[in-house]
């Protein structure tokens, strides 16, 4: 074995690697039938933090003495049948509550623990498992919602998914075993329609001298992008390398702080290419150098609502804002399915909903029953492809409300800034740092937490612009942190606007941040929004603009050119005859704006004046002025 990095790491063992050498899984599962007798209280604390939630059964501090149940879809792919079972069990043990997720599962909440164990039994008499559903385990395995039924589609994923996860589910010897949780997603489409590279492990459609297959992507998590492997595998191929990953992972991954034991950190400590080589070594063979990578598009069909399938038929989409469903309307969309499509419903990792197999003719009438009654076939530019995972109201780690929060800010953009129909914006919110709601990885993500506004403690957001879910996968970058919620919204419509006037036609938002606002520093960003928001929109000023051609590289420049700017639209008047370098060439300094325009108060104009001056007297970094800004504003009490 050539990974050295290890014997360091396994001097110590976390206690939850302690507390998996002293109890088992088992031992939870034959308990959990005399739970169910004897109630809440005789849950043995080591099964209600850890071993019940290996079958996805999850104590909920928000709400007291209810359990949530995460129930695992392969692909996201669901029966008619399975539909209306998860339905039905939401009614009788859930009250009537349903979250769809961003790894293509469902979730009941507000379950009493007397019903887990006929629950269970009821979702598996359809063929769903709640098994290994969370904590250190391989969780579910996610794919291109419309995987062998999209004209992009090459190779159909479903059944290799079912073989992949054959390998681990419900073996004894790969329950809990792990150091910590296992994604896995494979796309054999040409569109990245379920985030495919941010996962620990990632099999992405491609082509080698003339073979269709799959390249080898490892190491993605929340905060990180999966890198190239530089492998290439077929579909016969696939189950050896997967297999032999998993021993790797399950023999050499660290098992001392819980926060470093992915496999992005055993890659960062010991190198890929040892990391490939002990993977072959396992395998006991070779594996062909990475071929060309044909998943290259975004997702886009969402926003048309309807997508005609290779064999004629149509695929529905169903917006569901923020994953909140019902049991009533997963049953209603079965029946649906059953009359109108061919049965079968598939869940995506936007937390939306597909009806498969509709024939042209039937669109019309689908679109007139119910859930679609509640449910948009057409959403908004903010609504289609929109992600929240739960907030404060469901999971102890949220920050925020999170949800509510993401279907208000939608709610206010579209009545704000309404975009046209071919634009498209991905937001992603995260109640919390740990990152379910994939922030990372959205045009724009926000991440809970909690601001300052009027003295007071509030819900508030970190803002975080440019999130790429094509092959040039990249994560997002902040750009204003600690902001209320009360205010993050204006700023996001700022960068709405900007979107809206500049965009070329067709242009998607990635592709638009990219063209125009990777030009700008991300504190010239945050001067910009700031600006607006807490300067202008109150004074009654003309806002600043985004610039396609903006060239300032470094953020003193660009702190000249935005005071110029400023200075000329305020009072009319360039504040310099020339300037050559982001200085000005004559040594008179510029009247003061105060003196030019009365509205401009000595506070404010000294602030511009300290951004067009000399060099040597400029404010050096965006953090400055942003806080001579938010100083001037709360002292004329337009900021709390």
């Amino acid at each position: 074995m050539k990974i050295k990095a290890v014997s360091a790491r396994h001097t110590k063992i976390n206690k939850i690697e302690k507390l998996k050498a002293e109890r088992s899984y088992q031992e939870a599962w034959e308990a959990l039938q005399r739970y169910a007798k004897e109630g809440y209280d005789a849950i043995a604390k080591e099964d209600m933090d850890f071993f019940l939630k290996c079958f996805g059964i999850f104590d909920r501090p928000a709400t007291p003495g209810k359990f949530m149940i995460r129930v695992r879809i392969p692909g996201g792919r669901l029966t008619s049948q399975q539909a209306k079972t998860l339905g039905e069990a939401a009614k009788t043990y859930g009250n009537d509550y349903m979250d769809l997720t961003t790894r293509m599962q469902v979730q009941l909440r507000y379950l009493d623990i007397a019903d887990i164990p006929t629950l269970i039994e009821t979702l598996e008499s359809v063929g769903i498992t709640t098994w290994q559903t969370g904590v250190d385990n391989f969780r579910n395995i996610v794919t291109d919602p419309l995987d062998g039924l999209c004209f992009d589609s090459v190779i159909e994923t479903a059944p290799l998914i079912e073989k992949m996860q054959s390998l681990w589910l419900k073996k004894p010897e790969w329950i809990a075993a792990i150091p910590r949780k296992f994604n896995t997603a494979i796309g054999g489409t040409g569109s990245n329609r379920c985030n495919l590279f941010a996962h620990d492990c990632c099999f992405a459609l491609a082509n080698r001298e003339g073979e269709y297959g799959f390249n080898v992507y490892l190491g993605g998590k929340v905060g990180a992008i999966a890198e190239s492997a530089d492998i290439f595998v077929t579909e016969e191929e696939i189950f050896s390398f997967y297999e032999a990953l998993m021993k790797v992972y399950k023999k050499y991954g660290f098992r001392d702080s819980r926060n470093k034991n992915r496999l992005h950190f055993l890659i960062k400590e010991a190198g890929m290419e040892a990391l490939v080589e002990a993977i072959k070594d396992m395998a006991q063979r070779d594996f062909a150098p990475a071929g060309e990578t044909l998943v290259k598009q975004p997702r886009t069909e969402e926003r048309d609502g309807r997508i005609r399938l290779k064999d004629g038929t149509y695929a529905l989409h169903m917006v569901v804002p923020s994953g909140i469903f019902s049991g009533t309307a997963m049953m209603e969309a079965a029946q649906a399915a059953e009359t109108y499509g061919n049965g079968s419903l598939n869940i995506s990792t936007t937390q939306n909903l597909f009806i498969l197999g509709v024939a042209k003719e039937n669109i019309e009438k689908l679109l007139a029953q119910p859930p679609y009654d509640k449910y948009s076939n057409r959403g908004s530019a903010y609504t289609n492809q929109m992600v929240a995972c739960a907030g404060i109201e469901l999971c102890p780690f949220g920050v925020i409300p999170n949800k509510s929060d993401a279907i208000d800010m939608a709610n206010y953009l579209e009545e704000a800034v309404p975009l046209p129909e071919d634009a498209g914006v991905r937001m992603h919110w995260s109640a919390c740092v740990k990152g379910c709601g994939v922030h990372e990885l959205g045009d724009i993500g926000f991440i809970g937490c909690k601001a300052k506004e009027n003295g007071q403690t509030v819900y508030g957001v970190h803002i975080q612009l440019g999130g790429k879910s094509t092959i040039s996968q990249e994560e997002a970058y902040t750009i204003l942190k600690t902001v209320p919620l009360t205010r993050a919204k204006h700023y996001v419509a700022e960068l709405m606007r900007a979107y809206r006037d500049l965009r070329n036609p067709k242009e998607r938002f990635e592709q638009f941040e990219s063209r125009v606002f990777r030009r700008y520093t991300k504190g010239a960003i945050e001067f910009i929004l700031r600006w607006n928001v807490e300067v202008a929109t109150p004074k009654g000023f003309e806002p600043l603009t985004f610039h396609p051609k903006w060239t300032p590289n470094i953020e003193h420049n660009e702190i000249f050119e935005l005071g110029t700017r400023l200075y000329k639209t305020l009072t009319g008047q360039n504040p310099y005859q020339g300037t050559h370098l982001y200085n000005p060439i004559e040594t008179t300094p510029a009247k003061h704006p105060s003196k030019l325009n009365p509205s401009i108060d000595k506070g404010l104009g000294d602030i511009i004046m300290k951004m067009i001056a000399l060099s040597s007297k400029r404010y050096e970094v965006f953090t400055e002025v942003i806080h001579a800004i938010e100083e001037w504003a709360r002292s004329n009490r337009l900021i709390g």
